[in-house]
C-alpha cells in the first residue's frame, strides 16, 4: 500500500509540473521571450594599412628612388546593423550592414645619395640622405557582410564586399638627413639640385620636396573583407571581437600603381531591437 501511494504521488507531481510549465508557456500575461532578429550598434577598431605602389620620389636628387612598399597605423569607427537569417531561435547566419569611416595611412622610406650639407661650424660635409613619403588616405566604407557561425558555437566566419567613398588622399614627400646628426641642408647644394627655395622642416634637417593629392586617384575603392568573429552574449547585448583582412580589388591610383590593403581588428557592440 505504501509503495502504491508513493507511486501515485510521484506521478501526480510530475503531471502537475508539466501542467504548470505548459500554463506558463501559454500564459498570455507572461509571454515567452523570442530571440531578437535585428541587432544594431557602434563599431570601432584598428587598421594596419599595407600600401603597394610604384611612384617615384619627385625630388631632384640623382637617385630618385621608387616608393614600392609602405605601411601605417590607422583606425575605423561607425555603426552596424545585423539581420538574422532563418528562425532567430536557431539562426546560425546573418547579413551585417555597416557604414564606417576608415583611416588607412602609410609611411614610406628609401635610401638616398650622400649630399653636401653644413655641420654645426658651418663647414661643408657629406651627409647620408633618405627619401620619405607619407600618405593620409581615408574613406567612408559601405559594407555588406555575410556571417556564418560554425560548429554550433558563437564563433563565426565573415566575408563580403565593401565600397569606399574616398574623402581624403593627401601625400607629402621629403628628403631628410640621416647622419651626421649635427648637419643641416646647404642652400647651395639644394640650389645645385634645382631646389632654390626649399621649405625646411625639423630645424633644417629635412625639406619638403612635394605635397599633392594622389594624382589620378579613383573616387571609389572597392574591396573584399574576410575574417572571423566571436559573439559574447551579455543579456540582450552582443560584444563581438573581430579580425578581418581588407583586400583592395581596385587600384587607388592606376597612375601610381597604388593599391591599399589592411589588417583590421576591433569590437562591435550589437544591441537587440
Amino acid at each position: 500500500m505504501r509503495r502504491l501511494i508513493l507511486t501515485v504521488l510521484t506521478l501526480a507531481t510530475v503531471a502537475a509540473g508539466e501542467l504548470v510549465a505548459q500554463q506558463e508557456l501559454a500564459n498570455p500575461l507572461v509571454p515567452a521571450k523570442a530571440r531578437p532578429r535585428i541587432y544594431v550598434g557602434p563599431v570601432v577598431g584598428y587598421n594596419r594599412s599595407l600600401h603597394a605602389s610604384g611612384f617615384q620620389s619627385i625630388s631632384d636628387d640623382a637617385l630618385c628612388p621608387d616608393f614600392t612598399q609602405g605601411s601605417g597605423n590607422g583606425y575605423y569607427f561607425g555603426v552596424s546593423a545585423e539581420y538574422l537569417l532563418g528562425s532567430p531561435k536557431d539562426s546560425k547566419s546573418s547579413i551585417i550592414a555597416r557604414v564606417v569611416y576608415s583611416y588607412m595611412p602609410a609611411y614610406y622610406e628609401e635610401p638616398g645619395d650622400r649630399l653636401p650639407s653644413l655641420d654645426a661650424n658651418g663647414e661643408v660635409v657629406y651627409s647620408t640622405v633618405r627619401h620619405v613619403a607619407e600618405i593620409k588616405y581615408s574613406v567612408i566604407d559601405i559594407e555588406a557582410i555575410y556571417k556564418l557561425n560554425l560548429f554550433d558555437s558563437n564563433f563565426g566566419v565573415v566575408v563580403g564586399p565593401t565600397v569606399g567613398i574616398v574623402v581624403g588622399s593627401e601625400r607629402e614627400q621629403r628628403m631628410e638627413l640621416v647622419e651626421p646628426l649635427n648637419a643641416v641642408f646647404s642652400d647651395e647644394a639644394l640650389a645645385d639640385l634645382g631646389i632654390p627655395n626649399p621649405e625646411y622642416v625639423n630645424g633644417g634637417r629635412g625639406i619638403i620636396t612635394g605635397r599633392d593629392d594622389i594624382p589620378g586617384k579613383s573616387p571609389v575603392r572597392i574591396a573584399v573583407k574576410a575574417g572571423a568573429q566571436y559573439e559574447i552574449p551579455i543579456g540582450r547585448l552582443l560584444l563581438v571581437p573581430c579580425l578581418y583582412y581588407n583586400f583592395g580589388i581596385t587600384e587607388v591610383s592606376p597612375e601610381d600603381n597604388l593599391r591599399i590593403n589592411a589588417l583590421q581588428t576591433g569590437i562591435d557592440l550589437r544591441f537587440a531591437l
